[in-house]
């Protein structure tokens, strides 16, 4: 991994002044195409009653299709929880006979009981702790209900998650009456990641990519320390973290690096600087953490600038990480807004986040950039918070916002069972697009398919071939997705359907 630090003004005048430096820790070396980590890997299954009928049985079958993706250098477990929690089947070697006992364990499960996630947990971390050295541990947890047993806040799983690492963690959500809150509380603090499913068929395509991201770490349990110099104080840190002060400075958790995601931090320091000082050094930096082989890793930089009676020199780049940091600071405070009824205060806070990046020197609207999609983002949820919704409509767009990452192409795979919308009126009118195993369609230039008008999200839906069938499922859009004049979060696509995004309207066909 490297370490490297940037704060917004090259320069400064001695006396009295605050700035915002950007921090990035980001992987080096193999890409994406780099062979993963070998895993174990704990399903916890939520098998409470009301996961009852298509939920559980699709769960299973995404379970079996986990264990086809595995290798035999890979260990898989299954734990279930209701009202109690219990094991499945243990770590177990996943060739080709421990792939048969594993989806044997998965014959008879019912549901019933209530939500003990935190005893699902405990029991995935015990058997988690005897995989064998050389093995990412992770695990996850799927759930469609709001714990109930045992410890149940999203602060109390969290910190229970806390202690459990180096075992990473992601959770997915089944429907709408699960509780995102917690489970992107116990994701965030396991350095996973959390995934909405508002249709039990797409679970397969969500928990394979949960399951597997964690074999591309590339560091873990990692540690930033900000040692600040003389005249230099912190007075903000974000992401907001739980902050330790000792004598080496301010130290944080940062969670882990993947191979394709390093961690972005923004700090605002408070600077008295003498008169004779030409290079100021504002803070040392290091972090420090765990390498996949388990062996500790570390780097260092220092924060410096100049100087200089005049005006502060500006560094773009550095004020653009900024500006990305604090854009998505500005969604956390505007859905705290939102929970507590004071949308016009949500909207106000993502509005002005907005015109401070449009006003950012260089900027140029969806250029692709990380920043330009975070400013479509921004706009999209104010529209949500503006537009009026039913409590369905509402708990479906906050659930898929809290989900959403930054899109990033996926590798253009065509399925056997090739597909194709055909533009029927509005902005897509006489266009034909083709469909890949997973296609985002929105209004902005990072998506598989591009329909570059202010109608559509900027991430509106994607299409998803599962099995062998395509699944489009809504990603919180604020005009919604209709699918033969019916509203949808998903469904089933059948040649024939007519499928309203904004403005556009299409015909889903299989190729010929």
């Amino acid at each position: 991994m490297a370490l490297r630090a940037g704060a917004e003004h090259v320069s400064v005048p001695p006396g009295k002044s605050t700035l915002w430096a950007a921090i990035h820790v980001d992987p080096v070396g193999a890409g994406l195409e780099h062979e993963r980590a070998p895993l174990a890997v704990a399903l916890v299954l939520d098998v409470s009653g009301s996961m009852a009928g298509d939920p559980i049985a699709n769960v299973l079958a995404s379970c079996e299709i986990v264990a086809d993706l595995l290798t035999e250098r890979d260990q898989l477990a299954v734990v279930t929880f209701g009202s109690h929690a219990g094991v499945r089947c243990g770590l177990t070697r996943v060739d080709d006979a421990g792939r048969a006992a594993i989806k044997a364990s998965l014959v008879g499960v019912v549901a019933d009981g209530n939500t003990n996630m935190h005893g699902g947990i405990e029991v995935g971390a015990g058997v988690l702790v005897t995989a064998p050295a050389g093995l990412r541990r992770a695990m996850v947890v799927l759930s469609d209900g709001q714990p109930n047993v045992g410890l149940s806040s999203a602060d109390q799983l969290a910190g229970f998650v806390t202690s459990l690492r180096p075992i990473g963690v992601s959770t997915l959500g089944f429907g709408l009456h699960h509780s995102e809150d917690v489970l992107v509380a116990i994701a965030t603090a396991g350095s996973g990641r959390y995934a909405y499913i508002p249709d039990p068929r797409i679970a397969r395509v969500d928990l394979a990519r949960a399951a597997l991201a964690h074999g591309a770490v590339v560091a873990d349990g990692l540690e930033l320390e900000l040692a600040l110099g003389e005249g230099v104080e912190l007075v903000q840190w974000l992401p907001v973290a739980s902050l330790r002060h000792g004598r080496g400075g301010v130290r944080a958790a940062i969670g882990d690096i993947f191979v394709d995601e390093g961690r972005l931090i923004a700090v605002e320091l408070a600077l008295d600087l003498g008169p004779r000082e030409t290079r100021g050094r504002l803070a040392s930096l290091t972090v420090s953490g765990r390498a996949a082989d388990g062996s500790a890793v570390s780097a260092t930089a220092t924060l410096e600038v100049d100087v200089r009676a005049g005006a502060p020199a500006i560094d773009r780049a550095v004020r653009r990480d900024v500006l990305f940091v604090q854009g998505q600071a500005a969604r956390v405070e505007a859905r705290g807004h939102a929970d507590r009824g004071a949308t016009p205060a949500a909207v106000a806070v993502l509005r002005a986040m907005i015109t401070r990046i449009d006003a950012l020197d260089g900027f140029v609207a969806d250029d692709g950039t990380p920043l330009a999609e975070l400013r479509e983002q921004l706009h999209d949820e104010a529209l949500n918070y503006e537009r009026k919704a039913n409590d369905a409509e509402r708990g479906h767009q906050r659930k898929a916002t809290m989900a959403a990452q930054l899109h990033r192409a996926h590798l253009r795979q065509r399925p056997l069972l090739a597909a194709r919308l055909v533009g029927l009126a509005g902005p897509v009118a006489g266009q034909t697009f083709d469909l890949y195993t997973e296609t985002v369609i929105g209004r902005t230039a990072g998506n598989e398919v591009q329909i570059a008008d202010a109608s559509l999200s900027r991430a509106h839906v994607r299409i998803l071939f599962v099995g062998d069938r395509y699944v489009l499922q809504d990603l919180g859009s604020t005009n919604g997705a209709l699918v033969n004049g019916v509203r949808v979060t998903s469904a089933e696509l059948a040649p024939g359907d007519l499928i309203k995004l904004g403005d556009a309207e299409l015909r889903f066909e299989l190729a010929s």
